[in-house]
């Protein structure tokens, strides 16, 4: 029996720490709250467990909760650390992936280089995984959860997947971080899925874009330009620069130097978060001359409303409606390929410089430390060349 009784415990006013015997004590601070304190030594170190408070844990809980700790001591255990570890799993068991995946998206679409990314995260889990995970807490998913989300997909839809695993993968070593699960990463592919998913061709799995022959180019250009309206001259804007979608609409006016005859695109709005300076040709001067500047926006390609840039699919539904018979062979982004094409056939560009007006990443990162040029003499002049191929029938006309 301790020294404590329910009375004693009620009539204590006074600060101090009041025992109980066996370890057990009852701390009252200077605003009189009353905490059970078990004091105890392992592994050579005194510690203080704190058992709860009075009266919510009554003076027999204080006692039981006593023994309990006890007998995690006898076992060679630390209770404290016991106690720690209940909370994590029952942390762990709260929170579903559907949760985190959300959390994880809502952090990291910073990184992204626009709001499309954080769409297709959104949509490919929602598809794919959510239906078999979205409920589970992490700690609870295991390599066969992730074999049920891609094994119907891996071979019919390999690009997809292969996605989908390093979404999944990505997530789950942020909830291994954050100690909401444990490793094994079950959606890592060396040591794990490799083993128990076939191998599938990229040649064979990869659709590429849509791109239409760069020997017609000459004939549509004149068609955008005359006559014109906001989402033509957008994309011959965007055929004149071999520039990304996403670049072309989030032009802005002050990303233009026409004294000096470039653009300055900023490194936030880059999908390889580098700054890219690009030549502006004569073509790309005129739509510039054409579009009508408003000043109480920013951007170049304005919306119908003029408030802000025209959306990622203006280009795309102008082409599908106007020009249904090149849609059928191509899509904004496919004009790239078109321009690359072009470079590789006709004229004896070296690949860095074709790749740099491309804004492409150097894979090869030895030759990436030596090569910090960015060309841009030679680039104004393959930019200069294709700006007379492009308006060769414009010339003629």
């Amino acid at each position: 029996m301790g020294s404590l009784t329910v009375k004693k415990i009620d009539k204590i006013e006074e600060t101090g720490i009041y025992s109980d015997g066996n370890g057990l004590r009852l701390r009252v601070d200077k605003n009189k709250n009353k905490n059970w304190i078990f004091r105890y030594s392992i592994f050579g170190k005194s510690k203080d467990m704190g058992l709860g408070k009075y009266p919510i844990v009554t003076l027999n809980d204080a006692r039981q909760k006593l023994v309990d700790a006890k007998k995690i001591i006898y076992d060679g255990k630390d209770p404290i650390q016991i106690k720690k570890e209940k909370k994590t799993e029952l942390k762990r068991k709260s929170i579903t992936f559907k949760k985190v995946s959300k959390e994880f998206i809502q952090t990291f679409q910073v990184e992204w280089s626009n709001s499309k990314h954080k769409n297709q995260w959104i949509n490919t889990l929602r598809t794919y995984a959510n239906p078999i995970i979205g409920d589970l807490a992490p700690s609870e998913i295991k390599t066969h959860h992730i074999l049920s989300i891609l094994k119907p997909i891996w071979s019919s839809k390999h690009e997809t997947a292969s996605r989908v695993r390093q979404r999944l993968e990505r997530i789950f070593s942020y909830c291994i971080a954050s100690d909401f699960m444990e490793r094994p990463n079950p959606a890592s592919l060396k040591d794990n899925l490799e083993f128990l998913l076939p191998k599938v061709s990229k040649s064979s799995s990869v659709t590429h874009l849509r791109s239409l022959d760069y020997k017609e180019l000459p004939f549509l250009i004149p068609k955008l330009m005359d006559p014109y309206t906001t989402p033509s001259l957008a994309l011959a804007f965007l055929i004149a620069t071999a520039c990304r979608t996403n670049e072309v609409i989030g032009s802005t006016w002050n990303e233009i130097n026409l004294k000096d005859k470039v653009w300055v695109i900023p490194a936030q709005r880059m999908k390889m978060k580098v700054e890219h300076t690009v030549p502006l040709n004569d073509l790309a001067l005129k739509v510039l001359n054409l579009v009508e500047k408003n000043n109480a926006s920013p951007f170049i390609f304005l919306n119908a409303k003029k408030t802000t840039h025209i959306c990622n699919n203006t280009m795309r539904y102008f082409l599908m409606n106007d020009f249904p018979d090149y849609f059928k062979k191509t899509v904004p982004h496919g004009f790239r390929s078109s321009f690359r094409n072009w470079a590789e056939e006709n004229h004896n560009y070296s690949r860095r410089a074709v790749e740099l007006c491309l804004a492409h990443a150097n894979e090869n990162k030895v030759e990436k430390a030596y090569l910090r040029s960015n060309l841009l003499s030679k680039r104004i002049e393959i930019m200069n060349e294709w700006n007379n191929f492009l308006t060769t029938r414009i010339v003629e006309g």
